[in-house]
């Protein structure tokens, strides 16, 4: 090669960064929200940057913040820069910054394994052909692909941009370089944890490739030591205390296992790590349970691992004495995986298995193909050995490559990610779940445009949420995650399951607060108002309560319940935590309705719809009484309605309002003032003479109050001629009036009419008695026989 090796890094590290060009024009995924969109203060650029120092990095986030786990303040700080320079978050500059990120790490990488290469006199293809594999290799997709594992590419990059610099200095090291090196490997550190082991990395160089004694190459990790315990101090002090470990097995398969079923388990898992190295499909965001399960020394692949990883620490001690390239890339495999190993109960991280781990380790594996590939044709065409490497190798970063683009495609955005998942880890609870919230998330925003085209998504979510909790157990299922299914089985319209469901949810998790919540609205909605008023209760005392929807809507339940004094105690308290204007309305109405005048204007607000205030009580008064009508407070009723009778005419009258005399009518009819339910009928009659319960209502008032059969006769009448509603009630009312004034041919008539659409005993009786009176023998013997079934 004629070019230096700068050339060839540099064209290797482009060709990287040009395999992840087609994510600039993705969005965001996964969870890149909680450094960006999700974030309360890298979404004020600098405004607050000091804060992200403080605290702990999920400190900030808007859905359940926390100040324990993780402490990445310089990551964060980038997304406020870039916020502050953008003036919005978009995803096309995380993508680009991303990519950008990821092609100075493999320059700097590739300088590292050149230097390597050198100190063992290799040749230059070797270091060059193991870069092109990491560039291409597809398992470096989802933090290259995802804008939130920024954390990663930079904690990588400026670790082994420390690392350069160290091994540059050899020999000729001074304060102020340790200085440097101390100060980029501090800031790779508060970008992301991960890169801690890579200390020992350090040593491992020095005594593998710099030939130095043990103790020596100790000593050189000082520069990286003394950061590392300045970090670990900072972090201890920021962060509030955490459990050291997962409590569910939905969020680690190794929580609570013995010691045995663990080793086994964490064997087997090593060995899925390598198998997705040497082929990496399929490929998954996720490996949540149960598409990693517990397992045992019975299971013939922990064998295998067990094997496998015995020999590989065999062959790393072996050659530690003769410091062999072998035992080197072993160990760093080893020890930069050590982090994610879930090495003991303490130690557990949140994940079963995660590709975004491998990103370091990664390199060694990489390392150890190509010098196997070395090792190998240099026994037997050493003459031969660029060219063979590179027939040889070819056609694997070909592979790599088409792989890497085609895994590129399932990061565009939620709805592509989590669809993947069902797909390549079927058996995870997680991808299911995350599916189903990408479906529910969409059909909710289709819903709003058409509610047909929204209900697809809707079933399959369904579905998807129900593949989730089958696998998690009957007694496993995620409260968070029953609220969901309830809501969108109430979009879906299967109100009886989202009930059950709910209810479900509240039973495995009393203090969850959206259970109790919807589960009150829903009553509401049903008139139950003494239940929903016992569940905004339990929802107020719930965990998180949402305050103001909670005391507004536990407001009105009392207003439908007739208790004006606990209402308005609620809503005043709605207001202390949001200014309203509706509920300030619904205020100034009971205040007014409770003759306190004053309060009420306190309360008066400009309706943006026009109405004035005396309007606006109109509503609610109107509204109570249909409320009281409905649950048969008729008494309740009468009083509304009164209030309303009395403006009715300015604000649209029947024409606006045209059941309102029927209904003020019948609730009179209750209370036993006919006088008065004859005056509304009679107005309902006049605006609408074809309505059949007005006309039966006047019909039987007539009938049974004031005697008057002929008015009574021709209500009932016309009442058959309305279309009614329950046609033979109408038809044996006619004909009881036509009896009453010894009609009785007609009556006849109309009762055989009414037996065309029902029957009881009272019609076969008349029926039978005026066959008689008439002397059709035949037809009262039928109706006789009928009367004997009944």
């Amino acid at each position: 090669m004629k070019q230096k090796p700068i050339f060839w890094i540099l064209l290797i590290a482009f060709f990287g960064g040009l395999l992840y060009t087609q994510t600039f024009n993705y969005g965001y995924s996964g969870d890149d929200g909680i450094y960006a969109y999700y974030n309360g203060v890298t979404q004020k650029g600098l405004q607050e940057w000091t804060e992200l120092f403080k605290y702990g990095s999920m400190n900030f986030i808007q859905i359940n913040p926390v100040n324990t786990s993780i402490y990445r303040p310089f990551t964060l700080l980038t997304f406020a820069i870039e916020h502050q320079i953008f003036g919005e978050f978009s995803a096309v500059n995380g993508h680009v910054f991303n990519v950008l990120l990821y092609v100075c790490l493999l320059v700097v990488l590739g300088l590292i394994l050149v230097k390597l290469s050198a100190q063992r006199a290799l040749p230059i293809i070797l270091p060059l052909l193991v870069l092109l594999l990491y560039a291409a290799h597809p398992i470096h997709t989802e933090v290259v692909a995802s804008v939130k594992s920024r954390d990663t590419l930079l904690a990588t990059l400026l670790a082994f941009s420390a690392i350069l610099i160290w091994m540059s200095s050899e020999g000729k090291m001074t304060f102020l370089r340790m200085l440097v090196i101390g100060s980029v490997f501090f800031l790779s550190l508060i970008s992301k944890e991960e890169s801690l082991p890579l200390i020992g990395v350090v040593a491992l160089v020095a005594y593998y490739f710099q030939k130095k004694s043990i103790c020596v190459s100790i000593r050189e990790t000082i520069p990286f030591v003394v950061p590392a315990v300045i970090y670990l101090v900072i972090r201890a002090i920021v962060l509030d205390s955490a459990s050291s470990t997962y409590d569910s097995k939905i969020n680690s398969v190794l929580y609570g296992l013995s010691a045995g079923d663990r080793l086994a388990t964490n064997l087997f898992i090593y060995l899925e790590y390598l198998k997705l190295l040497v082929c990496p499909r399929p490929l998954s965001w996720d490996y949540s349970f149960a598409q990693l399960d517990v397992q045992s020394f019975s299971n013939i692949q922990v064998w295998m691992s067990l094997g496998f990883f015995g020999g590989a620490i065999y062959v790393a001690f072996k050659g530690f004495k003769t410091r062999s390239v072998w035992s080197f890339w072993v160990l760093f495999y080893l020890m930069t995986f050590s982090i994610f190993a879930n090495l003991t109960p303490s130690l557990t991280i949140g994940s079963n298995l995660g590709e975004r781990f491998l990103f370091i380790p990664s390199i060694a594996f990489c390392f150890l193909i190509g010098y196997g590939l070395y090792s190998l044709i240099q026994r037997f065409q050493p003459e031969k050995l660029p060219l063979l490497m590179l027939i040889v190798t070819f056609p694997i970063v070909v592979g790599l490559s088409y792989k890497t683009i085609a895994r590129n495609q399932v990061w565009k955005n939620n709805m592509t990610l989590s669809k993947s998942g069902v797909e390549t880890a079927p058996k995870s609870w997680r991808t299911h779940v995350m599916y189903a919230e990408e479906l529910r998330l969409t059909g909710k925003e289709i819903e709003k445009i058409s509610t047909d085209s929204a209900r697809p998504y809707f079933a399959e979510a369904i579905k998807e949420y129900d593949i989730s909790n089958k696998i998690l157990g009957d007694n496993a299922s995620v409260s968070q995650y029953l609220n969901a299914l309830g809501e969108v089985l109430l979009s879906y319209g299967d109100t009886s399951r989202a009930v059950a469901v709910l209810e479900k949810s509240v039973k495995k998790n009393p203090k969850a607060y959206y259970g109790w919540f919807k589960l009150a609205m829903l009553r509401y909605n049903e008139g139950d108002y003494d239940q929903a008023e016992e569940y905004y209760l339990k929802s107020l005392n719930a965990d998180k309560p949402e305050f103001f929807p909670n005391y507004k809507n536990l407001g009105l339940t009392y207003m439908k319940k007739g208790e004006s004094v606990k209402a308005i105690a609620m809503l005043e308290k709605a207001l202390e935590y949001q200014d309203d204007p509706g509920v300030k309305s619904t205020l100034s109405y009971l205040y007014s309705d409770s003759g306190d005048l004053e309060k009420a204007l306190s309360y008066q607000v400009n309706d943006t719809t026009g109405r004035t205030v005396e309007e606006t009580n109109f509503l609610f008064a109107m509204m109570e009484g249909n409320t009281a009508f409905q649950r048969g407070d008729y008494a309740n009723a009468v009083q509304k309605y009164t209030k309303c009778e009395e403006k009715i005419q300015l604000y649209g009258g029947v024409e606006k309002y045209p059941s309102f005399n029927a209904a003020f009518g019948k609730a009179l009819l209750e209370t036993k003032d006919t006088i008065n339910a004859k005056k509304q009928f009679l107005k309902a009659y006049e605006a609408n003479p074809n309505n059949p319960v007005v006309l039966t209502n006047l019909g039987t008032i007539e009938f049974l109050k004031d005697r008057n059969f002929p008015a009574s006769e021709r209500y009932y009448r016309e009442a058959t001629q309305a279309d009614p509603d329950d046609p033979f009630s109408a038809y044996m009312n006619l004909g009881s009036v036509l009896l009453a004034q010894r009609k009785e041919r007609e009556a006849l008539s109309v009762l055989e009419k009414a037996l065309e659409y029902g029957s009881n005993q009272v019609v076969l009786s008349n029926l039978y008695l005026i066959n008689k009176a008439l002397g059709n023998e035949d037809r009262m013997k039928h109706y006789q026989g009928l009367l004997n079934v009944q």
